[in-house]
């Protein structure tokens, strides 16, 4: 995918389309999704809480046009994640969770990147990363969805 739709994909305005009021996150164990829409596109929030040998928490934001494409991808819980080397700011460099996946030409999703960076500019803090709502609207925020309020998030309490 080139750099061009990439970059339009992530920045164009977006709106959730959810049959209910209320979005439920999924407890451990399970998975759930939100559908987005642009004037243009459609896309996939993924929310993921199935983990294989530890608690996971991870968004994913994909386009319904090439699902296999990651655009986005904030890993909240789960393992450190090496980077490749390559010309691009913290190659060759293991990031710790939670960290942001953005898609690259290039690279695909195979580059994370610090939250509290200027490459994410996802800033959240430790009460925050708590917060399971608070995390969910951040990535929502950061997709450049518009009418995030108009639902209503419900979900387990503990993260872990």
């Amino acid at each position: 995918m080139e750099i061009k739709l990439i970059t339009e994909l992530i920045n164009c305005l977006k709106r959730i389309v959810h049959e209910t009021p209320t979005f439920h996150l999924p407890e451990k164990g399970f998975y759930e999704k939100l559908d987005l829409k642009s004037s243009e596109y459609q896309f996939i929030v993924d929310v993921n809480r199935k983990g294989r040998k530890k608690p996971k928490f991870t968004l994913q934001l994909r386009s319904k046009s090439n699902k296999d494409y990651s655009l986005l991808r904030l890993d909240i819980l789960g393992p450190d994640h090496p980077n490749p080397e390559g010309d691009f700011p913290f190659s060759g460099e293991v990031i710790p969770c939670p960290h942001l996946h953005i898609a690259h030409p290039e690279y695909g999703d195979s580059i994370a990147y610090p939250l509290n960076n200027e490459y994410a500019n996802i800033y959240l803090t430790k009460t925050q990363l708590e917060d399971l709502v608070e995390i969910l609207k951040t990535f929502l925020k950061f997709c450049n969805v518009g009418n995030i309020e108009d639902i209503q998030y419900e979900y387990q309490i503990e993260l872990i």
